[in-house]
């Protein structure tokens, strides 16, 4: 067995959207893991396989775990070639017969171009393949059997297998999904600084194609995050352990709980967006139980202590700005109206916005959705 970086050290990389690292970090913290070193967009971490394991099956808010294989200097194309071939047996990590794909970025080095340093590194995978056994793997931009990362700052490099092979947010339910859909792990961090006790009624009131409600149910019910997921990647780490990880997995599995009826419900005002989050919702555990219904937010009966957790529409999704400040408005005379002793979780598109809702926001925090600046504001409606 090689003595590859990871296995030295048991450390590995997580790497998270931005605004989520302390929280992911906690989160990977409450699975096992010891967190070592946080930088912007992700940290690393410490643990062993059992920990690694329940990051990888659990964890909402990472968006993949990189296992280091080797970390060397590397200020030139023949130095990036020889020392990935030197340092990591190719042949001996995986089969021919797998496709394999590279997803690599560059900063303050010799080598300027990702690309072309993606490159190299196929061209040394390949060549070693073909001096082994005169056969190279096939090589697939999307849907491989397993992903490598490639890691060059400031003229150091590390090569690294992703653990799960595409990103983690990526939890297979969203079958379908209307315009511009919120990403899962952002969607997980709203639920979870929300704080829901899973006692209070959960609405979500322009709910989309319903990942907030999914994130919600698999909370709620403890469904894992993997639970739906395909991955593939540890299973070709050296040490794998392929019984530990059926265990863990199992007992993650063995604590998915009922949802009662009436616990979490959605509405939107477009019939395609509930038929959509309808279907997105029963491809999970308990999934039929969540209440939908097409309405506009205006028109919904009295809501009274809700836990209220959304993502109005903006820009794009919506027009003008008037139409936009409007929206807010009325969103803000709901809460006030309609919702009395609820407490409210409202992701918006632009922190100018929050004001919009003209209630006193309780506290307001600055996230990211993709590379777009938002704001989630807590509203208390007594």
């Amino acid at each position: 067995m090689n003595e590859y970086e990871y296995l030295r050290e048991q450390r590995y990389f997580a790497i998270v959207t931005g605004s989520l690292e302390r929280h992911a970090a906690d989160e990977a913290a409450g699975l096992g893991a010891r967190i070592l070193q946080p930088v912007p967009r992700g940290f690393s971490f410490c643990g062993d396989q059992a920990a690694l394991y329940r990051v990888i099956i659990s964890s909402r808010l990472i968006q993949r775990v990189l296992a280091p294989l080797a970390s060397f200097v590397c200020h030139t194309e023949k130095q990036l070639y020889n020392k990935s071939r030197e340092l990591i047996d190719w042949p001996g990590l995986f089969p021919v017969e797998k496709t394999f794909g590279i997803q690599s970025n560059v900063s303050g080095s010799k080598i300027t171009h990702s690309l072309y340093a993606g490159q190299l590194l196929k061209d040394a995978i390949c060549d070693s393949f073909r001096e082994r056994g005169g056969q190279r793997p096939n090589f697939s931009t999307r849907d491989a059997d397993l992903f490598f990362n490639l890691h060059l700052k400031d003229n150091k490099a590390t090569i690294s297998l992703d653990m799960c092979g595409k990103s983690m947010h990526k939890r297979g339910y969203r079958r379908q999904a209307g315009p511009a859909p919120l990403q899962e792990t952002l969607a997980a961090l709203l639920v979870h600084l929300s704080g829901w006790d899973r006692r209070r009624v959960f609405l979500d009131p322009m709910c989309g194609s319903g990942t907030i409600l999914a994130e919600a149910l698999m909370s709620a019910c403890n469904v894992p995050a993997s639970y739906l997921r395909k991955d593939s990647g540890y299973q070709f780490l050296p040490d794998h352990d392929a019984t530990l990880f059926g265990k863990i997995r199992a007992a993650a599995n063995s604590q998915i709980k009922p949802l009662p009826e009436g616990l979490i419900q959605g509405s939107d005002i477009q019939l395609r967006n509930v038929e959509i989050a309808r279907q997105n919702l029963t491809s999970l555990p308990y999934g039929e139980l969540v209440e939908l219904k097409a309405s506009r937010f205006q028109d919904l009966d009295r809501q009274e202590g809700r836990l209220i957790v959304t993502n109005p529409p903006y820009g794009v999704r919506l027009g003008d700005e008037d139409s936009i400040k409007r929206l807010y408005n009325e969103l803000g005379d709901f809460l006030k109206q309609k919702c009395p002793a609820s407490e409210s979780y409202i992701l918006c598109g632009d922190k100018a916005l929050v004001p919009e809702l003209r209630l006193r926001a309780h506290w307001k925090k600055n996230l990211k959705n993709g590379d777009l600046e938002v704001a989630l504001a807590k509203i208390l409606v007594r």
